[in-house]
């Protein structure tokens, strides 16, 4: 390898080989780690519940150094979103070289315009930027296009260091709306064509096309040129810009999200009144990748709303309906954190909107029942942000508590949530920017499914009935229901799962009811608690336990038989009614069968009698009664129990072979078998869950690559992954590993009374040598020789001490002690750096 002024780690690029490429053996420098050397790293860790002392294991996260070119191509902001007719514009796209040697860009003539009926290609595309810095003069690119050696004076571009300008040209395209464009038609620009379409850093073989951009690597003898080509061969990539669209109007896309937060009965199910039901509501403020055509997005602002007897502040509005035969509990409502503030009124909900009513923000103490419970945002600093393209913003934290009135006496409970702004701040006029933001709850389309549409019937919009704006008293049958049955209404993947039309509501548009029943059932639950309640309500209580694994198992080593040893828990039912009363058992399967595993065996044990029963489950035909000592298939253990008494019983889980780090749940019904066919269909019930665990304290080993002064590198492997492939492609000497091993306490939580797992005194040790692992021998810690102490390793929620060894000595062995691990909580990090030698 020839001398140059470069670091001699730069031509060390890092990549395994994969698809057509193979594996090549780099020389040996003395002063950087050899290319191909396997930096390997798994973590170990021991914890505690209080009583029984159990192991978890990391998965390895393996480093391979070798050699790589790259290319991405970024689109910059049209310079004119929303252009008229006759108007000229231009988009940039800044090309980078990700490799870590330098290289040529072939640079194409010719862009890709999404309408050639409405736009046109103005000119030539031209090179305007070199490393950040604008040219004197633009640098035309021909028709058939070049190579930034012939077209540039130094056209060797360097390689990006991750972070910066360096390494980048910036290429011009200049764009005419022609003067036919009709407002509405919109246009995307792309540069480049890769297969998939704006593909980054992607192999060029068997992609030629006249109009990629791709690496052409320098000729051997060229200052700074890394004699040999790149391991993976050309790279080319793609970028396309974002929809320009003729006369576009701004418009703000919001969807309120709801869910049943939780329900508790107050360990009293013959009372009612004493009951409390929670919602919990979220907002969305979208921005869809794709906006429907003549709509550039918006952030949302608000409208004006009648608070406090003033109409002088537009404000986001976020409400919900009190549901006939509930009231307002006399706990706050929450409203989201950042300047929302909780909102009240007084007016009828049939003949009063909630954009209409008089909204005060004292909670009022005479004149009535409050009708609705709203949020407020003042919008006249700062709008709701739309946030990122495809990501939008979520606003999480409200919620409010009902109780039953004194006349109510079960059933079901029905209401919609609603969200009122504006796209842009004014006297709301239908058709404009000004023009009323509306959505009702029970899905996750945005503005009610309308877009862009105004949603005022009064105002020329669509009828009430298709989604216009409603009193927000819920009817079910009109407006369908949500069969969501999460409780947290920002995870949508099981809440706001309501559909407009098809069966669910006879409205083509709008929300759907979230709906709730309240009756009064037996109670079962963990040991000592039958009322305890889960996450939702005193269905899916639980109590967990967990099998101890053996130590050094990695987590994706599946369990046996012999491994998965039997767990017994002990639960309690309570008669809730004023004669004695026999409570029947069975186990049941889980919402979603295959949470399961088939084989697995419970034996359910009433210690009075001695009475047994033991069932085998299988996704496909749930529990079958197996054996038992006084029981059958049709006649399962029951408890007799005394007036408002409770009685105990035993559960026995005995799984087969089980993946680790899972949670398999055991529902068992407590039921008063009143038709004696040994079944709890349609008889009153209860449901606690037993859950046995497979070890329930998580270690997740990821990795970044940081350039050697701490910032990330370009690409995937500058944020933090288990893409190997990504982080080997980056590993290059003098550029630093930072490992993350996020730990997590998988267990349910959530509830009152239920049984959960802590994990207490949670000791995480990374041994550089012990293992398999060998980051010891091949990296340093690039704090600890400057300033010692710990080095580089932080967890804000544990306490870290170091083992050094060696000379220079240098930190082989983290370790990492957390107090506690709540189950459901968010874990932590812990995170040390170590930079190739």
């Amino acid at each position: 390898m020839k001398s140059c002024p470069y670091p001699r780690w730069r031509y060390l690029l890092a990549a395994i080989a994969i698809g057509s490429f193979f594996p090549i053996i780099a020389p040996a420098l003395a002063d950087g780690t050899t290319a191909g050397t396997a930096i390997r790293n798994t973590a170990t860790g021991t914890f505690s519940d209080g009583t029984t002392t159990y192991n978890t294991t990391s998965n390895e996260v393996t480093i391979v150094v070798s050699e790589v070119a790259g290319i991405t191509v970024t689109a910059q902001p049209p310079s004119v979103a929303s252009p008229n007719a006759g108007d000229t514009l231009f988009v940039d796209y800044v090309i980078t070289n990700t490799g870590n040697d330098p290289t040529q860009f072939v640079i194409p003539g010719v862009a890709t315009l999404s309408n050639t009926t409405a736009f046109s290609q103005n000119g030539q595309l031209q090179i305007v930027a070199v490393d950040g810095t604008t040219l004197g003069a633009p640098v035309n690119v021909p028709a058939g296009g070049d190579t930034t050696g012939n077209l540039l004076p130094n056209g060797s571009i360097a390689a990006n260091p991750g972070t910066g300008t360096i390494g980048t040209i910036t290429v011009r395209v200049p764009i005419q709306v022609l003067p036919s464009a009709t407002s509405g038609q919109t246009l995307t620009v792309s540069l480049g064509n890769t297969n998939p379409v704006n593909g980054q850093n992607t192999d060029r073989a068997g992609n030629d096309n006249p109009n990629d951009i791709y690496t052409q690597d320098n000729a051997d003898g060229t200052t700074g040129e890394t004699n040999g080509a790149p391991i993976n061969g050309v790279r080319e990539a793609m970028a396309t810009s974002t929809t320009i669209t003729v006369g576009a109007r701004l418009q703000a896309f919001a969807a309120v999200l709801k869910a049943v937060g939780s329900y508790t009965n107050n360990s009293t199910p013959s009372v009612l009144t004493d009951d409390v039901l929670t919602y919990r509501l979220s907002l969305r403020v979208e921005n869809p990748t794709t906006p429907p055509a003549g709509l550039v997005v918006s952030d949302l602002y608000g409208t004006q709303l009648d608070v406090d007897n003033s109409t002088a502040t537009a404000y986001v509005l976020v409400s919900d309906a009190i549901p006939d035969g509930l009231q307002l509990s006399s706990t706050a409502p929450t409203p989201a954190p950042g300047g929302w503030v909780t909102v009240y009124t007084q007016d009828a909900l049939a003949t009063t909107t909630a954009l209409n009513a008089k909204w005060v923000t004292t909670r009022p103490t005479t004149g009535g029942a409050i009708t609705r419970v709203g949020f407020i945002y003042n919008t006249t600093v700062t709008p709701l942000s739309k946030g990122a393209v495809g990501v939008g913003t979520t606003i999480s934290g409200f919620a409010f508590d009902l109780t039953p009135t004194g006349t109510f006496t079960g059933g079901q409970v029905a209401n919609i949530a609603q969200v009122f702004g504006q796209s842009q701040p004014g006297t709301v006029t239908p058709g404009t920017a000004t023009q009323i933001v509306y959505d009702e709850s029970g899905d996750q389309t945005t503005n009610n499914g309308l877009e862009g549409t105004n949603p005022d019937p009064t105002s020329g919009g669509v009828p009430a009935a298709n989604g216009g704006i409603s009193d927000g008293v819920a009817d079910p049958g009109a407006d369908g229901t949500d069969p969501g049955t999460g409780t947290d209404p920002s995870n949508t993947g099981n809440t706001n799962q309501g559909t407009d039309g098809g069966g669910n509501g006879t409205k083509p548009a709008g929300g759907e009811v979230t709906l709730y029943t309240i009756a009064a059932t037996p109670l079962n639950g963990p040991n000592g608690q039958p009322g305890a309640v889960g996450p939702t309500d005193t269905n899916d209580d639980y109590t967990n336990k967990s099998i101890v694994v053996p130590a050094g198992l990695s987590p994706s080593t599946p369990l046996t038989d012999a491994q998965t040893t039997p767990v017994t828990f002990e639960n309690t039912a309570q008669n809730t009614s004023a004669s004695p009363q026999a409570i029947a058992l069975l186990p049941t399967p889980p919402t979603t069968a295959t949470d399961l595993p088939d084989q697995t065996r419970v034996t359910i044990t009433d210690p009075a009698t001695g009475n047994t029963a033991t069932y085998t489950y299988t996704s496909a035909g749930g529990f079958v009664f197996d054996t038992g000592t006084g029981t059958s298939a049709t006649d399962p253990v029951e408890l007799t129990v005394a007036a408002g008494g409770t009685a105990n019983y035993t559960v026995i889980v005995d799984l087969p072979g089980a993946e680790q780090l899972r949670g398999f749940p055991v529902p068992i019904t407590a039921f008063v078998d009143t038709n004696n066919d040994g079944s709890p269909a349609n008889e009153p019930s209860n449901i606690t869950i037993d859950r046995v665990y497979t070890n329930y304290v998580s270690l997740v080993k990821e990795a970044r690559m940081l350039e050697a002064n701490g910032t990330p590198v370009a690409g995937g492997a500058g944020t933090f992954t288990t893409d190997q492939t990504a982080l080997s492609a980056a590993a290059i000497p003098g550029r630093i590993i930072e490992y993350r091993i996020t730990y997590t306490n998988i267990s349910t939580s959530g509830g009152t009374n239920s049984v959960t797992l802590p994990a207490n005194n949670l000791v995480i040790t990374e041994n550089g040598t012990a293992g398999t692992n060998t980051w010891f021998a091949s990296t340093l810690d690039p704090v600890f020789a400057v300033s010692g102490g710990n080095g580089s390793a932080v967890d804000p929620g544990g306490t870290i001490t170091v083992t050094s060894s060696g000379a220079p000595a240098d930190i082989q062995i983290y370790v990492d002690t957390v107090t506690s691990v709540a189950p459901g909580s968010a874990g932590g990090t812990f995170t040390f750096q170590r930079q190739i030698r």
